[in-house]
């Protein structure tokens, strides 16, 4: 059962168009659930939208703005708000990702997971790359529970290496 997730975490896929700005999730998920998060603030800005019908898409989206994309499961009814903390050492590099496209979409170039802290009760859990890294954090604000369980946030931020 853990390969499957897996294995439907590589076929996901996060598309961003930059004009008109439209971002799409292709084979989303349907036990999984996509929201935005203002890349600068960290804020969540828009509802879960459940991926019923294997596409989400989020449309009429503010050009100024860069986004990271939430993947959530077991949302049950719940509207849940979360927040993300992302460290200082990671950049955002949607401004040049996106000038280099010649207006064609992009592929996301990050996944971040979320490390499964049972030992953290107060709905705070680290977010890690793909070599357990920590890059940030991400906040329940909504009525603490089991459910949802954030699994991953697709971004444009990547470690700025000219620090290290």
């Amino acid at each position: 059962m853990k390969e499957n997730k897996s294995v439907n975490e590589q076929q996901e896929q996060v598309i961003i168009t930059p004009t008109p700005r439209i971002i799409k999730i292709n084979r989303a998920c349907q036990e999984r659930a996509y929201g935005l998060f203002d890349s600068q603030t960290g804020t969540q800005v828009s509802d879960f939208i459940k991926g019923t019908n294997s596409q989400v898409e989020f449309k009429d989206l503010d050009p100024n703005r860069h986004y990271d994309v939430g993947v959530i499961e077991n949302t049950g009814d719940e509207k849940p708000y979360f927040a993300i903390a992302w460290n200082r050492t990671m950049r955002d590099d949607t401004d040049a990702i996106l000038k280099n496209s010649d207006n064609l979409p992009v592929v996301y170039p990050a996944v971040y997971s979320i490390k499964d802290n049972k030992d953290n009760p107060n709905g705070i859990f680290d977010l890690v790359d793909k070599d357990n890294e920590p890059v940030g954090q991400v906040i329940k604000l909504s009525p603490m529970g089991d459910k949802p369980n954030f699994r991953c946030i697709h971004s444009m931020k990547l470690k700025d290496d000219t620090k290290e």
